[in-house]
């Protein structure tokens, strides 16, 4: 899920990019949920945790451009690098 800075603009950028290549999906951001001209709030929000139809409850990871960003289990960390072909940092 793309998340980090949005604008219209890079959704449309990162979009075209990906487009035929994965799935996309975009989280909301400070500058789609911000405006009305106030100062925005510098709050994150996380997910921590998935629930497929017909299934349980699923904890989830959430992988960074900066390793010390990424959340979740770390052993579910490295596992979701390694089945992307992320290497270890």
């Amino acid at each position: 899920i793309f998340s980090d800075a949005l604008t219209p603009e890079k959704v449309e950028r990162i979009r075209a990019f990906c487009q035929g290549r994965i799935g996309m999906a975009f989280g909301i951001g400070t500058n789609f949920t911000n405006d009305i001209g106030v100062a925005p709030m510098n709050m994150v929000i996380k997910m921590v945790e998935a629930r497929p139809e017909g299934q349980g409850w699923l904890p989830v990871v959430k992988l960074s451009d900066v390793p010390t960003k990424n959340t979740g289990d770390p052993e579910m960390i490295a596992l979701a690098k390694k089945v992307l072909s992320m290497g270890s940092s």
